[in-house]
């Protein structure tokens, strides 16, 4: 039997801001709140605090807003005074930093973050069909024309990503969250992902470029 290999990809930017309302706001998830998880580990490099809080102080701020972190929002007793709670979870400034460091040093990353360069193989699979969920009704039909299937413009265009997402328009949300991040952070940012850029033929959609020379 022949097959078909087909990839489906998404902006790097929308992708990246999916991921994170998803995982890291407001502790949506508990996947990475474990003790000695991406959440401690990054409010503890990343979050800003009083430098006279005591170290031994710190980590029980931190510990304590772990613990809250794991609850259901609903019952959650969010100390205000505490800085690690304020906000609860991870900004979007923070996880950036975070996946821009892994990047720098080489860690492994996560699937939820890897670029799809890395993740899907792309230079010993060969992808016929790479759809976009930009165009996604459009490239899906013509997947299904391709498999000789029966061949409907499915309503899907707006049933991928995670629900928050799907309600609000994905430039204006990239835009919203990009608007924490400064500069020389975008670049960094840029830089991480730049093989998705290129290999999918997107472009950096947001409005605080201001040197495109950088991206030479």
């Amino acid at each position: 039997k022949s097959s078909l290999n087909f990839l489906t990809v998404r902006h790097p930017w929308e992708r990246l801001v999916s991921m994170y309302i998803n995982k890291f706001q407001s502790c949506s998830s508990t996947m990475f709140s474990g003790k000695n998880g991406i959440l401690v580990k990054t409010l503890r490099k990343y979050r800003k605090i009083d430098e006279n809080i005591s170290l031994e102080e710190k980590s029980r701020l931190l510990e304590a807003a772990r613990i809250e972190c794991n609850k259901p929002s609903d019952i959650r007793l969010v100390d205000s005074d505490n800085p690690y709670m304020n906000p609860m979870g991870l900004t979007f400034r923070e996880t950036v930093q975070f996946i821009i460091a892994e990047f720098k040093e080489n860690r492994g990353a996560d699937f939820h973050w890897l670029k799809i360069t890395h993740l899907c193989d792309l230079c010993s699979r060969k992808y016929q069909i790479i759809e976009k969920m930009e165009t996604l009704e459009r490239d899906h039909y013509f997947l299904l024309k391709t498999l000789g299937q029966e061949a409907r413009y499915p309503d899907i265009a707006g049933a991928h990503g995670n629900q928050s997402v799907n309600k609000h328009d994905p430039y204006e949300l990239v835009v919203r969250y990009f608007s924490e991040l400064d500069e020389r952070l975008l670049w960094d940012l840029y830089a991480v992902y730049k093989d998705d850029f290129e290999t999918f033929e997107y472009i950096p959609h947001f409005k605080v470029i201001k040197n495109p020379a950088l991206l030479q």
